[in-house]
C-alpha cells in the first residue's frame, strides 16, 4: 500500500472486486463522490479551495481501437462511513453510480491510450441490499426505508452532489504509465463544480472484443468543496474520505 498525489490506494484485493471486506485507492477516477448519510443537518461555513492546476484532457492518439462502456455491466460504488463519537448511530452507505456512459481508445502502446467516463448523478442508487452484503460486516445491517430516502435526499441536495446545479460526475485520462495490465492513470475528475487532477492504479484486463478495468481508491469530500454532514454537535457524522470501488466492461465498437 502506498500514496501518490495525496491519494490513498491499494493494488492487492480479492476479485470480484465488489466482495471484499472494508479497507481502505483514489483522490478521485476519484470520482469520486461524496455522499450525504442519515442526518438531515449539516456544519455551516464556506470552505475555500486552492485554485486546481488541471492539465488539458488527453486527445485520443492517431492509430486506436475504440471501445464502449457497456452500463448494464459497469458500476462503481462509494463507501460512504459513519464517523464521529457517537458514530453507533448512525449508518455507513453504500452508493452505485449506474449508468455510466463513455469510451476507451486502446492504443498498441498503452501511454497513448485515452478514456472519458460520465457518471448522471440522478442514477445514483443507495443501499441496494444486496451491494451492501457484499461489502462486509461494516454495512450487513440495512437501514430502514426512512433512513435511505433521507440519505438519497441529502446526497442529491445542495449542500452534497447539487444535483440540479451539476447533474453529471465527469472523468476524463489525461496520461497512463506503466504496464499494459496495470497502468497508473493521471485523470481529471470534475465534480461538484469542480476540477481535480488526481492518479489512480487500475488493472486491465483484455478478453477478445472486451475490455475490464477495475480500480479500488480514496476521494476525500472535502477536496471538491464538499463539508460531511453531521448531527448532534459533530458528534454524529459523515466520514470525510469516501471509498471508491469501480469495476468498468467495455465492448470492441
Amino acid at each position: 500500500m502506498g500514496s501518490k498525489g495525496g491519494i490513498v490506494f491499494d493494488r492487492q484485493w480479492p476479485w470480484p472486486i465488489f466482495c471484499s471486506r472494508r479497507g481502505i485507492m483514489v483522490a478521485g477516477l476519484s470520482l469520486l463522490l461524496i455522499l450525504g448519510a442519515c442526518q438531515t443537518t449539516t456544519s455551516d461555513g464556506s470552505m475555500a479551495l486552492p485554485a486546481p492546476s488541471v492539465r488539458p484532457a488527453q486527445l485520443p492518439a492517431a492509430q486506436t481501437v475504440r471501445y464502449v462502456i457497456r452500463p448494464d455491466l459497469s458500476e462503481l460504488r462509494f463507501l460512504v462511513f459513519r464517523a464521529g463519537t457517537l458514530a453507533r448511530l448512525g449508518h455507513s452507505h453504500v452508493v452505485q453510480a449506474n449508468n455510466i456512459q463513455g469510451e476507451i481508445h486502446l492504443a498498441q502502446a498503452i501511454r497513448q491510450s485515452s478514456f472519458s467516463l460520465v457518471l448522471p448523478v440522478a442514477d445514483f442508487r443507495v443501499d441496494d441490499e444486496s451491494s451492501r452484503l457484499e461489502e462486509g460486516e461494516e454495512f450487513a445491517k440495512l437501514p430502514d426505508a426512512e433512513a435511505i430516502a433521507g440519505t438519497t435526499r441529502n446526497m442529491l441536495g445542495e449542500k452534497v452532489l447539487d444535483a440540479a446545479r451539476y447533474p453529471n460526475i465527469e472523468i476524463e485520462s489525461l496520461a497512463l504509465d506503466g504496464p499494459d495490465w496495470g497502468p497508473d492513470i493521471a485523470v481529471r475528475i470534475k465534480l461538484h463544480g469542480v476540477e481535480r487532477e488526481m492518479t489512480v492504479p487500475t488493472a486491465i484486463e483484455r478478453n477478445g472484443e472486451q475490455l475490464v478495468v477495475t480500480a479500488l481508491f480514496s476521494v476525500n469530500q472535502s477536496d471538491f468543496g464538499i463539508t460531511p454532514l453531521s448531527g448532534l454537535g459533530g458528534a454524529v457524522q459523515v466520514a470525510n474520505t469516501l471509498r471508491v470501488r469501480m469495476r468498468l466492461v467495455a465492448r470492441k465498437a
